[in-house]
């Protein structure tokens, strides 16, 4: 199986086959043979690469995975590939027009994480509202540069109002 990785020091295609009781992996063309061992059913591992012994802690967030290898931490968004791309193709298409970062329910601006002229990577947190005494983080699907924001902090939203525009990097 094949996916995409995605983190902030770029992205990574990643091919999976577990063969032998060895997990073969393939990081963009470079392959590695891994001994995986669960050592818990709490997402402890124990992984042998080549001739060192490393520990590794596999967490499934709500919206992202997160992988402590010997105790570094790396966030990351796991998608199958072929879906990945093209869920890549529709983003590129939308943010031609730009996008519009809307409020997705009644409530109350607790944060602008954004200001005009920022560039903003697909992803990235841009307004949190609170709705219903619970947070919301409204992130901006297809990236772009900050061109318009509509609110500030404390500011009240009804559902599908525009809260902020983006529109494209420039050279893109």
């Amino acid at each position: 199986m094949r996916y995409l990785a995605s983190m902030e020091t770029g992205s990574y295609t990643v091919g999976l086959e577990e063969r032998d009781e060895t997990l073969h992996v393939e990081i963009d063309g470079n392959p590695l043979s891994i001994d995986l061992i669960a050592v818990d059913g709490n997402g402890l591992y124990s992984l042998l690469v080549g001739n060192r012994s490393h520990t590794a802690v596999l967490l499934d967030t709500t919206e992202r995975f997160r992988v402590e290898i010997d105790g570094v931490a790396f966030d990351m968004d796991i998608e199958q590939e072929d879906l990945a791309r093209l869920w890549q193709s529709v983003k590129r298409k939308a943010h031609a027009g730009g996008e519009q970062i809307k409020a997705p329910m009644p409530g109350r601006v607790i944060a602008v994480e954004a200001t005009v002229g920022d560039v903003v990577t697909p992803g990235k947190g841009v307004i949190v509202i609170e709705a219903m005494k619970m947070e919301n983080e409204l992130r901006a699907h297809a990236g772009g540069v900050v061109k318009e924001v509509r609110v500030k902090v404390g500011d009240p939203v009804n559902k599908n109002d525009v809260l902020m525009m983006l529109g494209a990097q420039t050279g893109e």
